[in-house]
C-alpha cells in the first residue's frame, strides 16, 4: 500500500468517529433545546449541553468548583446546561435568585434531581415547619452542648499531633442529629454500630447526585444500598416510638413530631414515608452542619483576632472565666451573644455548605431577557451569589463585623441566602443556628488549635469540605485573651 493509500486509510480511521461524535453532539444540543417555548420570544441563555445524555454532568461532578467558576466567566449570572438527566438553566444573583424564589408554586416548584428523589424518596419535608423547631430550641440547648463537651475533652485528651477536624465534626454532628432529630439514645449504639451508619451515611451522601442509571456499582447502586442499611436502623426507632406511649428524654425530637403531625391530619402513618422523611432530617441536620462548623474551626484558626473578639463577648456574659466553664448555656444566653452569630454568618457567606437549590419551571419564564422553558430544571447558585453581592466590599476577607450593621431588609434577603429563602427555605434552619452557636461557644472557651495545613481548599461533593480533612493540633485554652 502506497503512503498516500496509508494516509487516506488513517484519515478514515480517525476522522470518521470524530466527524460522527461531533454530529451527535450536534443532534444532541438541537434535541435538547428543542423544548423552547416558540409562543416566547425570548432566546434560551447561552450554554452548552455537553455529551449526549450525560450532558455536563461528568465535568460537574469531577471539578465541581472550577467547572462552575468557569461556567459563570463564560457566560455570566444565567445559563443553560444539561445535569443528572435533565435541560437546566443556572441561576445567580440576588435580582434572579429573588425572581426565582419568590415565584414558588407559581413559577417553579421545588424538584431534586432523579437519582435524589430515588435514594431520599419523591417526598419532602413541608409537613415539618420551621417553627416547630422555633419553639422547641430550648430543648435542643442542654443535648448539644453536652455532645459537644464531650467531643472537645476526647480532643484534648487525644492531644496527638494532630487531629484530622472533618471526619471528627461529621460523627460529632451525626450523634447530635439521631439524638434531637430522630430521638436516639447514646445506649442504643455502640460507636462500631455509630461508625457503620455513619459510613452508610457518608456513601449515600457521596452518591447522592449521580446519574439516574441503577445498574451494580453505578453511583445510583451504591447509594440505594447505603441508604437500604441507615432504612433499617430508622425503622427499629420508629417502631420502638410507636410502642412507647412518652418520648425518652423528656422532649419530642423532629421524628415524633412529624408522626404526630400525621396522625393528627387524621393520615395512615405510613413507615416508608417516615424512613424518607427521617433520612432527610438527618441529611439537612447533619452533612450541612457539619460543613460549617469545620468552616469555623478553619476561619477562626486563621483569625486568631477575630476569636479574641469572640472570646471577649463570651468574657462580658460570664461565659469564660474558669469557675463557669461547665455552665449551662440557654436560649437568652445564646441570643445575645451578637457577635459571634456575626462569626457564623460571615463563615456562611464564605463558605455556605450547600452549593445551591433545585426548581423545576411550571410554566416558561422569562428572567432578565431570557425564557426558561417548562419543564425545565432550575438551579440557584447561592456560592455564586454570595460571591457576586453588590452589598458586600472586600468579599474576599473574612470580616464578621460587616454583619453587626444591619442592612436593609430588601437589599440583603437575597444577597445572603446560606439557608435558601422563598416558601421553601432550609427547614432544618433553626437547628443549625442553635448548634453552631453552642458549637463555636464550647469551642472557643476550651480549646486553642492551629491548622497544621494552613488555608485548606475546599471542596464540594455535594456538600463543601476541605480536601485535606483539615489536620489540626488542639490544646486546652488557657483562659487568658
Amino acid at each position: 500500500m502506497g503512503f498516500s493509500a496509508l494516509v487516506a486509510s488513517a484519515l478514515c480511521t480517525f476522522l470518521l468517529p470524530l466527524l460522527l461524535f461531533l454530529a451527535a453532539v450536534k443532534l444532541w444540543d438541537l434535541y435538547c433545546v428543542s423544548s423552547r417555548d416558540p409562543s416566547c420570544p425570548l432566546p434560551l441563555p447561552p450554554g452548552t449541553m455537553g455529551l449526549p445524555f450525560f450532558g455536563e454532568t461528568l465535568q460537574l461532578v469531577l471539578q465541581r468548583r472550577k467547572f462552575l467558576q468557569m461556567k459563570r466567566r463564560k457566560y455570566g449570572f444565567i445559563y443553560k446546561t444539561h445535569l443528572f438527566g435533565r435541560p437546566t438553566v443556572r441561576v445567580m444573583g440576588a435580582e434572579n435568585v429573588r425572581h426565582i424564589l419568590l415565584g414558588e408554586h407559581r413559577l417553579v416548584s421545588v424538584q431534586w434531581p432523579a437519582s435524589v428523589r430515588t435514594i431520599l424518596g419523591s417526598g419532602c419535608l413541608s409537613n415539618l415547619h420551621n417553627g416547630q423547631h422555633k419553639h422547641r430550641k430550648k430543648h435542643y440547648v442542654p443535648v448539644i452542648q453536652e455532645e459537644v463537651s464531650a467531643c472537645l475533652a476526647r480532643w484534648l485528651r487525644a492531644a496527638g499531633p494532630c487531629l484530622l477536624v472533618y471526619p471528627e465534626v461529621k460523627r460529632l454532628m451525626f450523634r447530635i442529629a439521631m439524638r434531637i432529630l430522630l430521638g436516639f439514645q447514646p445506649r442504643q449504639a455502640s460507636p462500631d454500630g455509630e461508625q457503620q451508619l455513619v459510613e452508610a451515611f457518608e456513601e449515600m451522601i457521596r452518591n447522592l447526585f449521580s446519574l439516574p442509571i441503577d445498574v451494580p456499582f453505578s453511583g445510583l447502586y451504591r447509594g440505594l444500598r447505603a441508604r437500604n442499611i441507615i432504612h433499617a436502623k430508622i425503622e427499629e426507632n420508629i417502631r420502638a416510638k410507636m410502642a412507647r406511649k412518652e418520648p425518652e428524654g423528656g422532649y419530642k425530637d423532629a421524628l415524633q413530631l412529624l408522626m404526630e403531625h400525621t396522625q393528627g391530619n387524621g393520615e395512615q402513618l405510613n413507615m416508608q414515608e417516615l424512613k424518607e422523611s427521617a433520612t432527610e432530617l438527618l441529611f439537612g441536620g447533619h452533612e450541612t452542619t457539619a460543613s460549617a462548623a469545620t468552616s469555623l474551626i478553619a476561619f477562626l484558626g486563621l483569625h486568631h483576632e477575630v476569636l479574641q473578639k469572640v472570646r471577649k463577648e463570651l468574657q462580658v456574659k460570664g461565659l469564660l472565666c474558669s469557675s463557669n466553664q461547665e455552665k449551662q448555656l440557654d436560649m437568652e444566653v445564646l441570643e445575645q451573644l451578637k457577635y459571634t452569630g456575626c462569626v457564623i454568618k460571615e463563615t456562611l457567606r464564605l463558605s455556605p455548605p450547600v452549593p445551591g437549590g433545585f426548581r423545576i419551571a411550571l410554566k416558561t419564564l422569562e428572567l432578565n431577557g431570557y425564557q426558561i422553558p417548562k419543564g425545565w430544571n432550575v438551579i440557584y447558585s447561592i456560592c455564586d451569589t454570595h460571591d457576586v453581592a453588590d452589598l458586600f466590599t472586600n468579599k474576599e476577607e473574612f470580616n464578621p463585623d460587616r454583619f453587626m450593621s444591619p442592612s436593609p431588609e430588601d437589599s440583603s434577603r437575597f444577597s445572603f441566602i446560606p439557608f435558601g429563602g422563598g416558601l421553601r427555605s432550609c427547614v432544618g434552619k433553626e437547628f443549625a443556628k442553635v448548634l453552631l452557636k453552642i458549637f463555636t461557644v464550647e469551642l472557643a472557651r476550651s480549646c486553642d488549635w492551629q491548622l497544621l495545613n494552613g488555608p485548606p481548599t475546599m471542596k464540594t461533593g455535594p456538600i463543601v469540605y476541605p480536601v485535606d480533612n483539615l489536620p489540626t493540633k488542639f490544646i486546652g485554652f488557657s483562659g487568658q485573651i
